[in-house]
């Protein structure tokens, strides 16, 4: 029968190796400990890595919607202030409207009304020409850098974008921002969902600038056949505020759509946050430390290495010498 024998070079080598391979796990192990992570790197456990990477890949997907739901959530913010300052406006015009009704007034208090309709005016244009805080106009849907309504003169026709009718003005669609997997929110309402009658497709100023006109003619309201002034005047503003009425309503409309798209993207926030905590979940316990179980391989491969090297520090002493007497 043959006998094996170990010279003291490959005991040596085979009592190194074990014990460098014992502190190699106990490295392994702290470094699991400092990082809180059982799996270091992609070969420790393949499987389990790629289940990491996959949730955490999603993780960041999610928080780039939430990052788009807070733009959203401020540009839909400042659409409803703007939106519920035209409306105040508004109630004001149509207040300057029934005064204008008399026509007992004189030209000069004609001209005090025509002012104030104009200042009102141009204060609704201001809020429908309104920027956000990257300069871009909040009502020109995806036609961001161009002002929604201007100011009449040359050949600018001061209608929503220029547009001469209804169907150009529908072109002119909001924005669409992606704030949960496969959900779009329509960002903007634009001037002409918010500024002009659907029915008639006249925006607002126009309607304004009308009614300046008519105080401004010396003529009017004579010359109005089988009318007196009183009744022609009465008519004419009725008719204006009766038309403004149906600007207001659009304005109203906007305003709604405005809120359920903040309903929305609110609800989606507390969706994705969700979302985002359950591939956290995931991802931690792909790759996550038992930190009991690592504390127990700590202390056991430690008592291991400390019998192995005491046991090699008192065996590499021992020599044939040591047992003659």
């Amino acid at each position: 029968m043959a006998i094996g024998r170990i010279s003291t070079n490959q005991y040596f080598k085979l009592s190194t190796d074990r014990m460098s391979k014992q502190q190699s796990e106990l490295v392994k192990i702290q470094g699991q400990l400092a990082t809180g992570q059982r799996v270091l790197k992609p070969s420790d456990d393949p499987l389990a890595m790629s289940v990491a990477l996959g949730a955490k890949a999603g993780v960041k997907t999610i928080d780039s919607y939430q990052s788009n739901i807070t733009y959203v959530n401020n540009q839909l913010g400042q659409m409803d202030v703007a939106l519920q300052s035209a409306s105040d406006i508004m109630v004001s015009i149509k207040e300057a409207f029934l005064q204008a009704g008399n026509a007992a007034l004189s030209p000069a208090d004609r001209e005090i009304i025509a002012q104030d309709i104009e200042g009102r005016m141009e204060e609704l244009r201001g809020i429908a020409n309104r920027t956000d805080a990257n300069g871009y106009y909040m009502f020109s849907g995806t036609f961001q850098d161009q002002e929604p309504f201007q100011t009449p003169g040359g050949a600018v026709t001061g209608t929503f974008l220029e547009t001469t009718t209804a169907a150009a003005g529908e072109a002119v669609i909001g924005r669409e921002i992606q704030v949960a997997s496969g959900r779009f929110v329509n960002l903007s309402i634009t001037g002409q969902d918010a500024f002009v009658d659907p029915n008639t497709n006249e925006d607002a100023f126009a309607i304004l600038r009308d009614a300046v006109a008519l105080l401004r003619n010396p003529a009017y309201p004579n010359g109005q056949e089988g009318a007196t002034p009183q009744d022609t005047y009465l008519r004419a503003f009725n008719d204006k505020g009766a038309q403004l009425d149906e600007i207001f309503d659009q304005v109203q409309i906007s305003r709604t759509k405005v809120g359920v798209r903040l309903r929305e993207v609110e609800t989606l926030q507390q969706i994705n946050q969700s979302a985002q905590l359950e591939l956290e979940r995931v991802a931690g316990e792909a790759v996550g430390l038992d930190y009991a179980k690592a504390i127990s391989e700590l202390s056991q491969g430690q008592l291991q290495l400390q019998a192995a090297q005491q046991s090699f520090a008192s065996t590499s002493q021992l020599t044939l010498f040591n047992f003659i007497g």
